[in-house]
């Protein structure tokens, strides 16, 4: 088993892997990088894609992050682990994740790290936390839940106004003093807002910005696939999908389509009771026909949400992980940039 740096020579295998570890269910869904998996698009920092080979044969791979964002109320160096993939076949080998780990390690990567597992990913969640030789200890932080909702639950208030580039800088001042009072909130350039296509929102109270988002739509480089359904699934999707048009919930695409998505990324309000009102003023100009944004379990606009939506609600629990250090974590609210993860 050796662990080598992924090249885009390697691309088939990346996308394979991605897409052989489908969320299990009923709906089998996959996080890919269609058409390819090295793409500028990508570039929210420094990523680094390592793949475990035996033989030549790709039978697992991860991703580290480094970007800039808060920690205790800090900006400073983030390194998020993410695309971690193994092989059916290799699943319960312990000796990939442990020669991957040894990688990364190798890296220097930054003192806080983190990532996110799903909280139905009982597997994951048992064998990370347990304690194993040569693995990370990994600390809960906290959980997000990821909200995927139908656009014709929007209704247009005229909150938001979408904000011209030489506004950029504003929008990057009231992101930042709401992110420092969140674990893990990515530090936003306005540079790469230029540079991302994202539409950036901007609502103001009298003359102060204090509100901003940006409606990012990544399917041209990121996409959720629905990558199979079980025969009951088939025989009742015809049947869902018309009932969720019927009553504005997210409707299911055929099996190897995209979900039609876009992100509410970057989303910070100075006045939380202005989230909901804010959330969905922006569903109304989402030009996709689902929109995805995340959001803090613990936020009490997050039931509110989900009640008037009728959301698909997706949860996952995000830990720090002691790859390098063991660095200390204050008890702020944990609340990274979902888009990125």
């Amino acid at each position: 088993m050796r662990v080598v740096a992924a090249t885009p020579e390697r691309d088939a295998d990346l996308l394979r892997l991605l897409e052989e570890n489908a969320m299990s269910g009923d709906v089998s869904l996959v996080m890919t990088r269609r058409p390819r998996y090295f793409t500028p698009e990508h570039d929210f920092g420094i990523e680094r894609s390592a793949l475990a080979l035996e033989g030549e044969r790709a039978v697992g791979m991860c991703r580290l992050t480094e970007h800039a964002g808060f920690a205790n109320g800090k900006a400073q160096a983030l390194g998020y682990l993410g695309g971690l993939r193994i092989s059916p076949d290799y699943r319960h080998r312990v000796r990939v994740l442990q020669a991957g780990f040894d990688y990364l390690r190798q890296l220097s990567p930054p003192d806080y790290c983190y990532t996110s597992i799903a909280t139905d990913n009982r597997t994951a969640l048992r064998l990370l936390e347990r304690g194993i030789p040569g693995l990370p200890a990994y600390r809960p932080l906290g959980e997000m839940c990821t909200l995927a909702i139908s656009r014709k639950r929007g209704k247009r208030r005229g909150l938001w106004r979408v904000m011209p580039q030489e506004s950029y800088a504003d929008v990057v001042e009231c992101y930042r003093r709401n992110a420092r009072l969140r674990q893990l909130a990515p530090v936003l350039d306005a540079g790469w807002l230029h540079s991302s296509g994202a539409t950036v929102l901007g609502y103001y109270d009298g003359q102060t910005l204090s509100a901003c988002a940006a409606l990012w739509n990544q399917q041209a480089f990121k996409q959720i696939l629905a990558s199979r359904y079980s025969l009951r699934a088939r025989l009742l999707r015809p049947f869902y999908n018309g009932y969720a048009m019927a009553t504005g919930r997210v409707p299911l695409p055929k099996a190897g389509q995209a979900l039609d998505q876009s992100f509410l990324a970057f989303f910070a309000a100075d006045d939380g009771d202005m989230t909901t009102d804010l959330i969905m003023d922006a569903l109304a100009l989402c030009p996709t026909r689902i929109m995805t944004l995340g959001l803090p379990a613990a936020e009490s606009s997050v039931k509110k949400l989900t009640a008037r939506t009728r959301a698909a609600v997706y949860r996952t629990r995000l830990y720090g992980v002691d790859l390098s250090s063991s660095p200390e974590w204050d008890n702020r609210t944990v609340w990274p940039e979902v888009a990125l993860l």
